[in-house]
């Protein structure tokens, strides 16, 4: 478990350097709902300097929040992590990682709103992947490419509405990888599926209470749960190139102990050891840690 170790006000300073950066990009649709994460950001700070962030609770717009340091976070990473890539294909992305509502209870499934919040899953791990080192190539042949000690891995990120599913989104994203596998030419390759659960286990109504920091360890046991429901037989699976399952979970979280309304990281993976040791057996283990690492910051 990883807790969100940036103050608010570095969230607040690197949130309105993105808005300059999407400005000179000349993004014109998007930046309304960034402006309302520097505003929810900017009241916990003011909170904080005032030594009132225990008050923050009894506010009617704490849901708006405790989730926009959360989405504050996420993007403060991606532009941290996507600084300088691709002026045309950030643009692109930004433009349908903004366009969802402030607050995840507004959003529906199978429309632009769910969309938003998927594509954000897919910068944050693009960000953090590129951030450590690793090339990656955003929005074309998957929703990442990562060329990385001589192998190409292809992701393909998910995030589904509910548990119930939680295994068909597994099941598209392995078809998905097949085919991108089928039509690449590169003789060492493999495929990851990459699942953000922070919408199954959070619809957006629930903020984690915690006594300490520790106490919130028991949010991995969430993610253990679900894969052994629904995702437990990929270890089964015939095609070696699909070498494991990426879990990953971001919610608000309030820990008593300190007075802080945080965000909390957990990032589970489940690799299947035939399939790494067969496609990936130098670059197996640091792959792993890799996809771990760019998720817990």
């Amino acid at each position: 478990m990883s807790l969100v170790r940036l103050p608010y006000s570095a969230i607040l300073a690197k949130l309105r350097a993105f808005q300059s950066y999407l400005a000179g990009l000349g993004l014109r649709r998007g930046p309304h709902r960034l402006q309302q994460l520097v505003d929810c950001v900017d009241v916990c700070e003011k909170a904080r300097q005032k030594g009132q962030l225990g008050f923050l609770q009894q506010r009617p717009d704490v849901d708006d929040l405790v989730w926009s340091l959360v989405e504050g976070t996420e993007f403060a990473r991606i532009y941290e992590g996507l600084r300088g890539y691709d002026p045309t294909v950030i643009r692109g992305l930004m433009q349908k990682a903004l366009r969802g509502p402030l607050h995840p209870n507004l959003e529906a499934p199978h429309n632009s709103s769910n969309t938003a919040r998927n594509t954000t899953f897919e910068l944050r791990l693009g960000a953090g992947l590129r951030a450590r080192g690793a090339e990656v190539i955003l929005g074309d042949q998957a929703d990442l490419v990562v060329d990385y000690a001589g192998a190409r891995v292809f992701i393909e990120c998910k995030r589904p509405f509910s548990h119930h599913t939680v295994r068909k989104h597994v099941r598209e994203a392995r078809r998905q990888l097949k085919r991108r596998l089928d039509a690449d030419p590169h003789s060492v390759k493999a495929g990851i599926v990459a699942i953000s659960i922070s919408k199954a286990a959070n619809p957006g109504s629930h903020l984690f209470v915690a006594r300490n920091w520790h106490a919130l360890q028991d949010l991995s046991n969430d993610i253990i749960s679900l894969h052994q429901q629904h995702s437990a037989d990929y270890d089964r699976l015939v095609d070696l190139r699909l070498i494991g399952i990426l879990y990953h979970l971001f919610t608000p979280a309030y820990v008593e102990s300190d007075h802080l309304l945080t965000a909390a990281a957990q990032t589970v993976a489940f690799f299947s050891g035939p399939a790494v040791q067969t496609m990936l057996p130098i670059s197996g283990q640091p792959l792993e840690s890799l996809l771990y690492d760019a998720l817990q910051s």
